[in-house]
């Protein structure tokens, strides 16, 4: 679904990770473990999924989107993960080249359109995860936020800006590839896209380690209180009551989110009923309700998706996700060496 300005209805865990050496745990349980960056979405669907197979326990490794591959790659023919859940596609079409994952693709999925889906059936989206701009709006006034990517560039958000840092996360890898592309088709050429972060860099007052420090930037004083994160996450600070504001700007990028089944799992069976429950209508439509999360599955009850949910216009970045997917890691690459902190004025 790529139209521009339609209305979207779109038809998941804090623990150690385990070994990967023994199905069960000391309650005789057998054991799935999950690497994911989801969050607060862990503990409950993990608790939900536990409810309905008492046989099994979910544990999760917290990590971020970009930095599962890596694991994962490390890990090849003695694997510990069963399942890899959120992320960025191109991360999982790289796995999927590299042999790590296991085809796996129940019937309901024929429905997804081509960009929630592999082709080879390695990985299948739970999510779309519209991308926005976040602001603390004890620092700024919401009708000052910028309504496009472009106008983070103004002078005058100079050192007001902090950024996740890029490669570790699957949001701001595919923010920061998605503005590459979109500069490349203005221009012709990628170079432009270089150019527009380097003038993003240039107005970026700190970069943040990981989430939580970003937000701990923003909300503390000083000048930092703007930066480029994703809906659900801002939709969740908002909710907690937290001084944070967001705007989706004109032509955002929204990505999906995949899950998918690690070859050689050490629980294959665990892995499939991991996957198919958080893929289920009933699991899909209750994060939606309390976490935020667009489903990727379009065959859910309209009216039975939040307000909000049914309500929402976006004018989505029209980009080639596959261009986008396999280009990323490298554009990255040299993002950080050459770009990143490298570009402040005088």
């Amino acid at each position: 679904m790529r139209e521009g300005g339609l209305l979207f209805v779109f038809a998941l865990l804090l623990a150690g990770c385990g070994d990967g050496t023994s199905s069960q745990n000391g309650a005789g349980r057998k054991v799935i473990t999950v690497y994911s960056p989801h969050g607060k979405l862990k503990p409950e669907t993990g608790a939900r999924f536990e409810a309905a197979h008492p046989g099994w326990k979910v544990e999760f490794l917290d990590l971020g989107g970009g930095e599962i591959l890596t694991r994962l790659q490390e890990e090849k023919g003695r694997p510990v993960c069963d399942v890899w859940w959120g992320g960025a596609p191109g991360d999982f079409n790289r796995a999927a080249k590299l042999g790590l994952l296991e085809p796996y693709a129940p019937d309901w999925t024929k429905i997804l359109p081509p960009e929630a889906k592999a082709a080879d059936g390695s990985w299948v989206a739970t999510f779309r995860t519209p991308e926005v701009i976040l602001f603390n709006p004890q620092k700024i006034k919401r009708e000052d936020v910028p309504k496009t990517w472009d106008g983070l560039l103004d002078e005058k958000w100079r050192g007001k800006i902090v950024i996740r840092d890029v490669r570790p996360s699957a949001t701001m890898k595919t923010i920061f590839s998605a503005l590459i592309l979109r500069e490349k088709s203005r221009a012709g050429n990628v170079e432009a896209g270089f150019e527009f972060l380097k003038k993003l860099d240039a107005n970026t007052g700190s970069y943040a380690a990981n989430p939580n420090v970003l937000y701990e930037m923003m909300q503390r004083e000083g000048p930092l209180a703007i930066t480029l994160w994703n809906l659900p996450d801002a939709q969740q600070l908002v909710a907690e009551k937290r001084p944070f504001d967001y705007v989706i700007p004109e032509q955002t990028p929204v990505p999906v989110e995949p899950v998918a089944i690690v070859k050689g799992a050490p629980n294959p069976d665990g892995a499939r009923l991991f996957h198919d429950f958080v893929n289920s209508p009933a699991e899909l439509l209750i994060l939606a309700k309390e976490r935020f999360r667009i489903p990727a599955r379009t065959d859910l009850p309209a009216d039975q998706l939040p307000q909000w949910m049914r309500e929402l216009k976006l004018d989505p970045m029209p980009l080639d996700w596959n261009e986008l997917q396999e280009h990323s890691e490298e554009w990255m690459v040299r993002w950080d060496g050459e770009i990143k902190g490298r570009n402040k004025a005088p």
